[in-house]
């Protein structure tokens, strides 16, 4: 037993002595894929696995310098660093687009990780005198976007939660799909006896309400576990729910002096334990080790919803922001405390438009983004915009109107319908309110493109995407 123990610490200092080296050395990237819910995260990550296993065989990859340089020698998938971790479902996805009818990769429900080895052939200098091939570790994490939320709740006691998720609750926008739970909220004795059973039925309403909030395009949603709980569904750490300033005092409650044992202390008490054992740990372990990120935005998918819909994703944006840790990076920094130094921001699902609004698209991301991007050049990392299609799944025609030529998209309907139209101008920044009272946006969804065998999957700038992520660090 003890040989045994020994075998598998040495074991684990080995692979942490290695990850620390190839960090020194510069030789690795730790990817975060960011994006809030139904953002493409997992179809992303699917495409950006799919291109590298095929770069030097299918994938069309013109932008990616290295590739184009004839330098990279192969890639492969290796075994994670945390083996009690899932893995990625690649082949699951794979498969999925391989069948007839196709099938979307399936959304993210716990985390995932993938380890990928690039070999490459060094381009110039004293590394290429040392030794001429080198190889680059890729770490991706995946994780639902439901969870990304929680983590400004770190820097939030109880009672800060409180004011704002009750602020939330009785936006004119949310009101009606909070009523029911507030008025059970309201008719709660704070000071009474903790009633676990009707915490448990309070919370789940609360959870519920969470659940039609985000059908209905609202996306700055907490605690993300009560959206998708995983293993702690039904659990006791996930009864607690926000109680409004009005009640506290109409009650006579103060937060700083609770009664043991009462309804509000068990909610106090809750709260801090999700964040001490359910929200931090997921911090430490994932989001502190990143230093590269991809953040995908669903600009379409929000503007069909509603001015409510896109204001409150750009709220999210800009509060999930603070939960990372940005800076230029040196190696020190890297070894002992890593920064994310490079950041790029894409809007997805870019084969829902033409290509002449491409540009307009970009536009209007950056336009959500101005005053997330502030800080972020303050601090010096390197920014990019882009727009991307993972899996490109329409594609670009022109059919004559009244002797003009109009610009189209073409592609096959979830329910396998061949569909061919013109999805409208994308403004170039949020129009406003009145807009939507009079005009919709109607950019379409379209059924998964089927993957033949021997293809790379097809996409859109994810070359690029490539390239500004992982080049540098193949030279």
């Amino acid at each position: 037993m003890a040989k045994t123990k020994s075998a598998q610490f040495l074991n684990k200092f080995g692979q942490k002595a290695k990850l620390a080296g190839a960090r020194l050395t510069d030789k690795h990237i730790n990817l975060a894929v960011t994006g809030l819910s139904q953002s493409g995260k997992t179809a992303f990550i699917s495409s950006l696995m799919n291109q590298l296993l095929e770069v030097n065989e299918s994938a069309q990859l013109p932008f990616f310098s290295t590739h184009r340089e004839g330098r990279i020698i192969g890639v492969k998938r290796s075994t994670q660093m945390d083996i009690t971790t899932s893995r990625f479902a690649y082949e699951d996805a794979i498969e999925g687009l391989s069948k007839q009818p196709a099938q979307w990769p399936q959304s993210t429900t716990g985390i995932s990780q993938v380890r990928l080895l690039i070999r490459y052939k060094k381009k110039s200098g004293l590394a290429k005198w040392l030794s001429e091939d080198g190889c680059l570790t890729l770490d991706i994490t995946d994780y639902p976007g439901e969870w990304l939320l929680d983590l400004p709740l770190l820097e939030m006691d109880f009672a800060q939660w409180c004011e704002h998720c009750a602020k939330e609750m009785r936006d004119v926008q949310r009101a009606d799909l909070s009523a029911p739970v507030r008025k059970q909220i309201d008719n709660l004795k704070l000071n009474a006896l903790g009633d676990e059973r009707h915490l448990q039925e309070i919370a789940e309403n609360y959870a519920a309400y969470l659940t039609q909030c985000q059908v209905a395009g609202f996306q700055l949603l907490q605690p993300g576990r009560f959206l998708l709980p995983g293993e702690l569904l039904g659990a006791p750490v996930l009864h607690f729910f926000p109680v409004s300033q009005s009640q506290l005092n109409m009650q006579n409650i103060d937060l700083s002096k609770l009664k043991k044992g009462s309804n509000i202390a068990l909610l106090a008490e809750r709260f801090e334990h999700y964040k001490q054992h359910v929200v931090r740990p997921f911090y430490q372990q994932h989001f502190k080790r990143f230093d590269r990120q991809i953040i995908l935005v669903d600009c379409l998918g929000a503007l069909n919803r509603g001015y409510h819909s896109y204001h409150d994703l750009q709220k999210a944006l800009n509060w999930l922001m603070g939960s990372f840790a940005y800076g230029s990076s040196n190696m020190l920094k890297r070894l002992f405390k890593p920064k994310i130094d490079k950041l790029i921001f894409a809007a997805s699902k870019a084969d829902h438009i033409t290509s002449d609004q491409q540009t307009n698209l970009v536009k209007l991301l950056d336009s959500m983004l101005r005053d997330a991007r502030k800080q972020l050049q303050f601090d010096g990392v390197v920014t990019e915009s882009t727009l991307i299609a993972a899996i490109k799944a329409s594609k670009n025609g022109v059919v004559q109107q009244d002797g003009q030529d109009i610009s189209v998209v073409q592609g096959l309907t979830e329910d396998g319908q061949s569909l061919t139209l013109f999805p409208g101008e994308v403004p170039t920044q949020c129009p406003q309110p009145e807009f939507w009272q009079h005009q919709k946006f109607e950019f379409p969804r379209f059924a998964a493109p089927r993957l033949k065998e021997g293809d790379a999957i097809n996409h859109i700038r994810m070359d690029q995407v490539i390239d500004f992520m992982l080049a540098d660090k193949l030279q």
